[in-house]
């Protein structure tokens, strides 16, 4: 049936109005939807932005703690410097792409006994999300942990290839080196000697040979078949031996004052003779440096090099405090043995050399250490390169390693050697 031309337009009407009302109701809907889909848009964006942020961050924190992990493997750093690099370098590299407002702090430490460095970089950032919940800023916080490993500082080193007990401790002598290393290059089934009651403690002990003794006689157990290691300062050059300065110079009682130069015969100092060094390089030939009767020795910045068959000897009842040059051929070098003397003796028999910082290189001698107190515990370092070394009776022979502590400087090769830097996971 058809239907008439007015009932159609009326229907048609009603379509529109219907469809006009849902267009409307639409536009309501996505009026009171639209806020929460822009805040959402808002909040995805500035998520990516603050992820995004947080790993620019933590780069810069890996960065900083490998930097300032390198500063532990050079000669004559301190914590503080450490410290200060890493932090300089964790904000340095977290400047980039920061947001307008926020605000970065960095802290630092050295870890596991001076063989890492943390950083630690927070960051507070303006958020737009967080002003609509009342948190108008985001905190970001990275750590990172740089480890030095593969390497060691080296304190002693016997540089004697197949002698039994190249490193020899009698009775109660201890040697204590406990930020450093101990090596012994003697292949000898017994390259290290520790028999009886003394106690070998290093942060590591290492023969190329093997050992003596009992598990009590050392701390940590030592490792055997090691790895030779070349003499370290071989390619030092000597100073040269030019004229006399003194001949035979000896003195008993009395206070004295020695100038550098060359002193033939030796240097003498018995009595209760009290002698002080002036800065500089003292060339002994013909004879050696003796102290004893109470004689007492001291020098700041001072060298002594032991030309031919000379050697020095310091009794029980003597005062020994020195420190060796900062520069000049013997920088570093409290004493440097001649390495084509024939077996040289050098004893430290003083109850007070408590101050002997530097490095004693007698790379053809034998050191025999035998005092009553502690030798070498109130140095800063103190490093002992020689071809055989034996300590007696119940000296304390310490070997500190606190590099960052003076300003001479430890000699190439020896100190801090081989380290490697890695992020510690």
């Amino acid at each position: 049936m058809r239907v008439p031309w007015s009932t159609a337009t009326k229907r048609a009407t009603l379509l529109e109005r219907f469809r006009a009302d849902q267009r409307g109701g639409v536009a309501l809907i996505i009026g009171l939807a639209l806020p929460c889909l822009l805040g959402g848009v808002v909040a995805a964006v500035e998520y990516t932005s603050l992820k995004s942020r947080h790993a620019k961050l933590q780069l810069a924190a890996d960065g900083a703690a490998l930097i300032a992990a390198r500063e532990l493997t050079l000669i004559n750093t301190e914590d503080a410097r450490i410290v200060s690099v890493a932090k300089a370098a964790a904000l340095s590299a977290s400047a980039s792409g920061k947001a307008q407002g926020a605000g970065t702090t960095a802290e630092a430490e050295v870890v596991n006994s001076r063989s890492g460095v943390r950083v630690n970089l927070q960051e507070t950032v303006p958020t737009v999300m967080g002003r609509l919940l009342s948190l108008p800023t985001a905190d970001l916080r990275v750590t990172a942990t740089a480890k030095v490993s593969g390497g060691q500082k080296l304190c002693f080193l016997a540089l004697d290839p197949d002698r039994a007990g190249a490193l020899t401790l009698n009775n109660n002598a201890r040697l204590t080196a406990e930020t450093c290393a101990v090596h012994s290059n003697s292949k000898h089934e017994c390259g290290i000697v520790n028999n009886t009651t003394g106690l070998l403690k290093a942060q590591r002990i290492c023969s190329a040979g093997g050992i003596s003794g009992s598990s009590g006689n050392y701390n940590p157990a030592p490792l055997t078949d090691c790895p030779a290691i070349a003499d370290p300062l071989a390619g030092r050059a000597r100073p040269s031996v030019g004229p006399c300065s003194q001949t035979n110079w000896q003195r008993s009682g009395g206070e004295h004052v020695l100038s550098p130069g060359v002193y033939c015969g030796g240097i003498t100092v018995l009595g209760g003779a009290r002698v002080r060094f002036q800065s500089g390089e003292y060339i002994l030939t013909g004879g050696g440096l003796l102290v004893g009767a109470n004689g007492s020795i001291e020098g700041d910045n001072v060298g002594f090099y032991l030309d031919g068959g000379a050697t020095f000897n310091f009794g029980a009842q003597t005062t020994v405090s020195l420190s060796a040059p900062k520069t000049g051929p013997l920088a570093g070098l409290l004493f440097h043995g001649d390495p084509s003397a024939n077996n040289p003796i050098f004893q430290i028999n003083s109850n007070n050399a408590r101050r002997l910082l530097g490095t004693i290189y007698l790379p053809a001698g034998q050191l025999r250490v035998d005092a009553s107190n502690p030798v070498a515990d109130q140095s800063d370092y103190t490093i002992i390169v020689a071809r055989q070394v034996s300590l007696f009776s119940g000296p304390n022979l310490v070997l500190n390693s606190n590099y960052g502590g003076t300003d001479v400087p430890v000699p190439k090769g020896v100190g801090p050697i081989g380290s490697t830097v890695s992020l510690s996971q």
